[in-house]
This record gives structure tokens, sequence and C-alpha cells, in this order.
């Protein structure tokens, strides 16, 4: 069962958090402070850490776009009107009454703060409309009359990504009835680089939620069996990167029937610094994670 969980603890895009507290500390490599992480756990987490400076994923890593919370839309204030609207909008029910803008380059421009920027396939605007239409669930209820979208226009938003904020092309759908557009991004996240993942016996991986105003407490979800709890957690932490290590242990009594559902824990870690500007990587895959709870379009 617990390759089981290692493989679906890198394959889920899920919300996790850590509660626990233990943390083991090194600094730029070695370690700075005593660790309560030991055996397999500590050594995998300090190769993950090591290997992770100057690597290839981190080169990758640092020139992709990964956005941190952004939503797959953003919906106008007083969206909807009725219940009637809402359930014809996620059923699918929109009609075009207008055209949409023809895209030719098929590129795009995502640009930091600093300058930076990232040429990427541009997703068009007939793209997002089909993605609104096409394999939608049917009403649930009584759907109400179609939405109709008058035409589309190109436009910007700032977002939150793994290098700061960014300017981002988004498409601008103008829906009858509504004086703010229904938005969507129009370029698509990158995925992280990543590697095979590899069982820690005594540990888990966790999935980064989010990070505490301070720095000092990541959020995360630790995936267990029925029988099982998360007994605590630990932060392996270098001047560049922290891994996650939960301790889960088995609750199985004699004769006890444990059902094979994967559960998720929301737990926490506590940090002995500030998480600043390194990255969470992935105990199992030395995978980088976005902290897929945060907030990060305005």
């Amino acid at each position: 069962m617990r390759r089981g969980v290692v493989a679906a603890l890198t394959a889920l895009p899920v919300v996790w958090a850590l509660a626990g507290c233990g943390s083991t500390v090194a600094g730029g490599g070695p370690e700075r402070v005593g660790a309560t992480a030991d055996g397999p756990a500590r050594q995998r987490a300090a190769e993950v850490a090591a290997a992770w400076p100057g690597s290839a994923q981190e080169r990758v890593w640092r020139s992709g776009y990964y956005p941190v919370g952004v939503p797959a839309e953003w919906l106008p204030p007083d969206a909807f009107h009725s219940g009637g609207e809402k359930d014809a909008y996620q059923a699918g029910r929109l009609v075009l009454a207008g055209g949409l803008p023809r895209t030719f380059s098929g590129l795009a421009q995502v640009r930091w703060a600093d300058g930076a920027q990232l040429t990427l396939p541009l997703r068009s605007a007939d793209a997002v409309f089909r993605s609104l239409t096409e394999g939608r669930p049917a009403c649930n209820g009584i759907c109400g009359q179609p939405l109709t979208v008058t035409g589309a226009e190109p436009g910007t938003r700032e977002v939150s990504t793994s290098r700061g904020r960014a300017e981002i092309p988004v498409w601008r759908f103008r829906v009858a009835g509504y004086a703010e557009p229904f938005t969507y991004p129009a370029v698509e996240a990158q995925q992280p680089p990543t590697g095979p993942a590899k069982e820690v016996p005594g540990a888990r991986p966790a999935s980064f939620s989010s990070v505490s105003a301070d720095g000092r407490t990541v959020t995360a979800d630790v995936a267990h069996g029925g029988c099982e709890r998360v007994e605590r957690t630990e932060a392996y932490e270098t001047g560049a990167a922290v891994v996650l290590i939960a301790r889960v242990r088995s609750t199985a009594q004699p004769g006890t029937a444990c059902d094979a559902a994967l559960h998720l824990s929301p737990e926490r870690f506590a940090l002995a610094a500030p998480l600043d500007g390194r990255v969470v990587l992935d105990l199992a895959t030395g995978a980088p994670q976005v902290p897929t709870g945060a907030g990060g379009g305005r």
C-alpha cells in the first residue's frame, strides 16, 4: 500500500498542510542546527536538498512559468444574477452572438516585475470558449436561458508565480447583462520538472499548500491509509531548499479491517528560518513544488 501512496502523492494536484514540530536544519549544504529527522528519511532529504543547487531542474524552475494559486477564471463581482444563470454557465450553455478575435502568431509573453520575459503558446479565445461549452456536466436543476457571449478582447492580469509577481495575457469575455467581463488566462501553466519517485521507509512526502505570513510555518497535505495517522512532521532545511518529511504510523488493531482509500491529512511544518526565496522540494521525487493553496490573482 505504501508504494501506492507515494505514487498518488506525486500524481495528484492536491492541497496539503502539515502539523507537527521537529525541524532538521542545514545551511547552504551542511547542516546548521540539530535534527529530529533520522535514518533513511533524513538521508533522502539531505540528498534531495544537496542535489538542487546548480541542477538542470533548478535551471528549468528558475526560468519557467509556474503560477501560484491562479484560478481557471475570474468572474465578475455580480456573477450570477440567478441560480438559473449559474446552472447555465456551469453546464456550458453559452451562445456566441459576436465574433471572437483571431490569433496569428500563436505566441504570448509572460513578463515579470524584474523585467524578465518568457514566450509561451497562446491559448486562443476560441479554445477558451470551447473549454467553457464542451464536456460540461448537465444542468443541476433548472437551467434557465443560455448566457450570451457578445465578444472578447485581449488584456493582462498580474498573478503570483514561483518567481514572484508576473503579468500574463488574458481573454476578457463580454457577457450580455454583465458590466464586468468574464476573464480567463491566455497561457497555460508549465509543469514543474520532476524525477522518478523514491520510496522512503518510515516517511511520506507532502504536497506544499501555503506558507504563513511570517514564513515560518509551511502547510501541506500528507497521504495515508485508513489505519494510519501522521505521528509528527519535520522540515529539512538548507539555505536554498526545504524538504518536508511526514512520519506516519499504523493504528491498525488485530482483526481490524482497514479501507484501501487514500486519505489526505492537513498538517503543518515548523521552519527554523523563514521560507523567503527557498524552494520546497518533494521528498520522493526531488521536484520543486508550487503552493497550491495560496491566492494568486487580483
